[in-house]
This record gives structure tokens, C-alpha cells and sequence, in this order.
């Protein structure tokens, strides 16, 4: 009789694909959702006709807000094909291209604005996403950051059951450190850690508890362990604008 082979882990779920988060966030898959990136295009101050690269724009929420409320020419990556269906339905003036933020697929200084909202710690490597955004970029042209960022990375969670940016939440200093090595300078950084309490809370209302809410998407045991790993994290939420440096001589 043969042995039978031991039967692979299950994939980690990918929470930014997931309905119910997309239905709690109003389509933005992040704390803050819309209103906060309205608030830093508005902060921002972006020209009509400026052109605008959404990095990770999954359904098109912030490539349709950016062309309607602020007449931008917003075209949308994100590597996965069914995000980049809805973005098209859900923008349909925006281009729509399928690549990653560690290559993006184009033209040196092309863009105006860079928006990367809660997906450069999913990238893999902030180095080369950010080199990336850096190059895609006009001189002058600015970089709108928000994510989710541990306070103590000692005590980053353990979480194999999820793909997120809560699992693979950077230090704050390492995502500063990394934009000036890429040549940007930092013009505004906002501590946004409401954002995660306000969308904890609106999880709770709706499901009853965290730990259900984490039961949509995976087994029990893993939910419970989910939840232990989030509430021992000592996470925040961050909001930032950097400028590409113009270099001379």
C-alpha cells in the first residue's frame, strides 16, 4: 500500500478580494475607505488633467472618485484580473493595466501623482516598489501613501491563515527611511490610527464580534488565533504625502 502524501496548507486567505470587507468599507478596501483619500487628493491640490497611477486599485473606487470629483486622468494596476474587471465597470474612463508595484509596466516619469493606498506592505519588497513609483513619477510629482504600520516590531502578528497588510504591517521608520533612499522627500505625515478602531468598530456592530467576522473567511481555531494575533499587535494606521526631489546639474 502506498503512503499517502500529506495534504498541502490551505492558500492564506487574500482579505482585499473578500465581498463582505468591500460592503464594510463602501467598495475602498481600507480604514478610511474614500473620505480619506478625497481628503488627500484635496490636500494635494492636483491640477484638472493631472495623470494619476492608483497602485492596487482594486474595484475602481478611487480611479471613479478621481476622475468624477477631481477631473484627474487615473489609470488603475493591480494584479489580479478580477479586481481589474470591476475597476473597469466601476471606472470606465480610467486605463487598466495588470502588473505589480515592483514593475510597473511603464514609461519613465509618466505620471503626475502616484496613489498606493494600504498595499505597500503586501508588495514584498518596498524598496523596489517604491524605486518604482519614484521612476513612474515626473520631478516634482507626488507620492499619496496611507497603510497600516506596526509600533513594535517585535511584536509584528503571526498570521498565516491571512494575506493583508495587518500580517505584513513595516515599522513606520522603515517606510520613511525607504522613501527618502528611493529620492523622495516627505512633505506630510499623518497619524490615522482612528481609522483602525473605527473600522474595528464598524466589524463589531455588524457581525457581533471580531472573531465572527474572521469566521467568514476561515475556520474557528484560525479565527480565534487571528484575533489573539491582531489584539496583542500594537498596530497604527499612517497617511502621508512625499514629493519626488527635483535633482539639478
Amino acid at each position: 500500500m502506498e503512503a499517502l502524501s500529506p495534504c498541502p496548507p490551505a492558500p492564506a486567505i487574500t482579505l482585499y478580494e473578500q465581498d463582505e470587507l468591500s460592503e464594510l468599507t463602501g467598495g475602498a478596501l481600507r480604514p478610511g475607505g474614500i473620505a480619506l483619500t478625497a481628503e488627500l487628493l484635496t490636500y494635494c491640490n492636483l491640477e484638472p488633467g493631472s495623470s494619476v497611477l492608483d497602485i492596487g486599485c482594486g474595484p475602481g473606487h478611487t480611479l471613479n472618485l478621481m476622475a468624477t470629483n477631481f477631473g484627474l486622468v487615473p489609470t488603475g494596476l493591480d494584479p489580479s484580473a478580477s479586481m481589474l474587471e470591476k475597476a473597469a465597470q466601476q471606472a470606465p474612463s480610467a486605463a487598466i493595466l495588470q502588473g505589480t508595484a515592483t514593475a510597473i509596466p511603464c514609461e519613465q516619469s509618466c505620471f503626475d501623482a502616484v496613489v498606493c493606498e494600504c498595499v505597500l506592505s503586501l508588495t514584498g519588497d518596498i524598496a523596489a516598489s517604491l524605486r518604482e513609483m519614484h521612476r513612474v513619477l515626473r520631478p516634482g510629482g507626488v507620492l499619496i501613501l496611507t497603510d497600516i504600520y506596526c509600533k513594535r516590531p517585535e511584536l509584528q502578528p503571526d498570521l498565516p491563515d491571512l494575506q493583508s497588510c495587518a500580517s505584513r504591517a513595516l515599522p513606520l521608520d522603515a517606510v520613511t527611511d525607504g522613501l527618502a533612499q528611493a529620492g523622495f522627500a516627505l512633505v506630510s505625515l499623518r497619524e490615522r490610527s482612528d481609522l483602525l478602531k473605527q473600522l474595528a468598530g464598524q466589524i463589531i456592530f455588524s457581525y457581533g464580534s471580531l472573531e465572527k467576522f474572521w469566521q467568514l473567511f476561515m475556520g474557528a481555531e484560525a479565527a480565534r488565533r487571528t484575533c489573539c494575533a491582531l489584539a496583542a499587535a500594537p498596530l497604527g494606521y499612517y497617511a502621508l504625502v512625499a514629493k519626488k526631489e527635483v535633482r539639478h546639474g
